[in-house]
């Protein structure tokens, strides 16, 4: 049985997974020999159960590929180190603590005033067109920015940045069983690029400390341990991807909702009195409804039993249907409905995780929605889509991310806005 949406409905895969709710919650894959897991409640206690459904990644073809591209055991290293997503207690909760220690909410609240003067300098360069690809010239660098700050690294090698990403993006958008040798090898290239860039800024940073995140990770330390530079690189590999491009898609999944929903557009831009709490539920809602991480991958370590009914032998993957548990009407009335006042369970969808694996940098990402949206709402009006660009919506074309690559824009002239 398929458990995958098709490429036609990589925008609308919500029909389907109701389907599989309703039929097959839980379901085997026997062409990828993988199992699908869709309902809420089955897929928070497996996010929940790190015992019986490890996220350590099994063992990959791609390091025997490694060893052709690059001979050495280093090289290896790049595909069988561990990092935060790819790895369980008590190894885990001990790199979690040491990355937390430099990634504070602390520290991401004061970026809010960075954040907004990024916002307003990038509007500055559209608003006097009034037209503009959302994510070209908003998500996409806005984010990236923000990261390459963060980082340390050069504001001007945020193209690169964009590459490595792209490139990530796109070979989770392949099969799972497509014997790809080709794809596979173009793989262990970007990670040897991306750790070549990295390890250059590790070395000037461990004779000259920055006020920088990767000169915090050097330093950092939480009960005795302290990150090694594979594990380094390895946090620098997932701050790009899941750091990065859950943002871009974050925003824009919240600018293309509301404007399929004009009703719940125009309440958040009459509501003036609500909107301080309209627009942090809009990006609670649009994390439900179009979950920028449609899915993740756990291994049973045992036989066990999901969904009172149907056994998963032990060593089986299973991907773990994020974006169909948030659309369960067992848990979210009239799901298919984006509505920006949901309450209750306003809350309790799965867009950032569960358990141990909740996203690290989700407040960052909320943070960058909501200075995103509120900047959009008080700068562009008559904000709609720009249909006379052939293609104004272009979807983003992978298994386990969801948003677009293309959102064509167009709006009344603004004022421009000078930093201050």
């Amino acid at each position: 049985m398929n458990i995958f949406p098709s490429p036609e409905q990589s925008l609308s895969p919500f029909q389907f997974y109701a389907d599989m709710r309703h039929n097959n919650p839980v379901a085997y894959d026997d062409r990828n020999n993988i199992w699908g897991v869709f309902r809420y409640y089955d897929v928070q206690s497996i996010l929940g159960d790190y015992m019986h459904f490890s996220s350590a990644a099994p063992p990959t073809k791609l390091n025997d590929l490694s060893k052709e591209v690059k001979d050495g055991e280093d090289q290896k290293m790049q595909f069988s180190r561990p990092s935060l997503l790819r790895s369980d207690p008590p190894y885990h909760r001990a790199l979690r603590a040491v990355v937390a220690s430099a990634f504070t909410p602390t520290t991401i609240s004061k970026l809010e005033p960075r954040i907004e003067s990024i916002t307003h300098d990038l509007l500055n360069h559209v608003i006097e067109k009034g037209n503009m690809d959302l994510i070209n010239d908003l998500a996409y660098p806005l984010p990236v920015t923000v990261i390459a700050e963060l980082l340390g690294v050069p504001l001007q090698d945020r193209d690169t940045f964009r590459t490595w990403a792209d490139k990530l993006v796109s070979s989770a958008g392949s099969q799972l069983n497509a014997e790809q040798h080709g794809s596979a090898k173009n793989i262990v290239v970007l990670q040897s690029e991306m750790d070549d860039y990295f390890n250059a800024i590790i070395d000037k940073r461990t004779i000259t400390p920055q006020s920088d995140l990767i000169s915090n990770l050097i330093k950092a330390e939480a009960d005795g341990h302290r990150l090694s530079r594979e594990e380094i690189l390895a946090f620098c590999t997932l701050l790009l991807l899941a750091g990065h491009v859950t943002t871009v898609n974050l925003i824009g999944n919240t600018i293309l909702s509301l404007l399929q929903n004009p009703q719940q557009f125009k309440k958040l831009k009459e509501d003036r009195t609500s909107l301080p709490s309209l627009i942090p539920s809009t990006i609670e809602e649009t994390l439900r409804y179009r979950s920028p991480v449609q899915a993740v991958f756990r291994v049973a370590t045992q036989e066990i039993t999901i969904g009172g009914a149907q056994k998963i032998p032990s060593g089986q993957g299973i991907i773990v249907w994020l974006g169909s548990a948030n659309h369960d009407e067992s848990v979210f009335p009239d799901p298919e409905k984006f509505d920006i006042s949901r309450i209750p369970h306003a809350h309790s969808h799965v867009g950032f995780g569960h358990g141990i694996h909740f996203c690290l940098g989700a407040p960052l990402a909320r943070l960058e929605a909501r200075v995103a949206l509120k900047i959009i709402l008080e700068r562009l009006q008559n904000l709609e889509l720009d249909d006379s660009n052939i293609e104004p919506i272009k979807p983003l074309h992978s298994l386990f991310f969801h948003g677009v690559s293309q959102l064509s824009l167009r709006f009344t002239h603004g004022n421009l806005y000078q930093l201050r």
